[in-house]
């Protein structure tokens, strides 16, 4: 029996899916070339079908966040979605039907990076993002960037790209602005989940940069970059437990 209310709007490149008068808010953002929500495989299906009936879950609502990447340039282009999306969301406003006071985000590949843009861009916080945010949860995040991002263009993936290379200027400053927030404005520690199998960001976290904010351990899970975040069902998925903990 499907319990949820399930809207899709494709050509806005959203989905909101909604209980009864939750008032706690999961947002799921994708990466390169991702789309609200293939990127997630089935979840927002099992979502649908199964929240309701888990004890954490059934308290919240989930919308999965889309873009087009070879129209942004910048982290900060999807730090502004986020935003835009959480001070709808937290004053009632359409598409949402009532206030929410919790916050979860949750991030894959280059949507993580513009979840960490969001988090120390103080000017973005419509609300005390403290007070209430619960959650940070990224899956597969270029800490240090990608090796193959040097080939993103082939793929249509427009000036963001750049953005994505090893080293690359954007992600030192992003670096360099989270050392310089974080310290007077702690955020909700950062767990970070990397796939053993992944050969787009790497997955031996020595080789990454570790963020002011990120717990000290991440998890090593045996999935892909595409697989991390696809639950292939929802009894006895990684994914799902890993989203169920966050929200706990």
């Amino acid at each position: 029996m499907i319990a949820r209310e399930f809207h899709d709007r494709q050509h806005e490149k959203w989905a909101l899916i909604r209980g009864n008068d939750n008032s706690s808010l999961a947002i799921f953002i994708h990466g390169f070339r991702g789309n609200h929500l293939t990127t997630w495989g089935i979840l927002p299906e099992l979502f649908v079908k199964n929240a309701d009936l888990d004890e954490v879950l059934v308290h919240w609502d989930f919308l999965f966040l889309g873009y087009k990447t070879e129209t942004i340039s910048s982290y900060l282009d999807i730090a502004h979605l986020l935003s835009t999306q959480w001070e709808l969301a937290s004053r009632g406003q359409r598409p949402f039907a009532h206030e929410y006071r919790k916050l979860a985000l949750f991030g894959h590949s280059l949507g993580t990076l513009g979840i960490r843009q969001f988090l120390c861009a103080k000017c973005l916080h419509t609300v005390q993002l403290n007070d209430v945010l619960s959650s940070v949860t990224l899956f597969g995040t270029p800490l240090n960037g990608s090796p193959f991002a040097s080939m993103g263009r082939l793929f249509g993936g427009g000036p963001i790209c750049d953005a994505l290379k090893p080293n690359n200027p954007q992600l030192r400053m992003l670096r360099s602005w989270t050392d310089s927030v974080f310290p007077g404005f702690s955020w909700r520690s950062v767990k970070i989940i990397l796939g053993a199998d992944d050969r787009v960001v790497g997955s031996q976290y020595a080789d990454l940069i570790k963020f002011p904010g990120d717990v000290d351990n991440p998890l090593v899970v045996n999935l892909d970059h595409g697989r991390i975040v696809k639950p292939a069902e929802w009894d006895k998925s990684i994914v799902r437990d890993i989203i169920v903990e966050a929200l706990r």
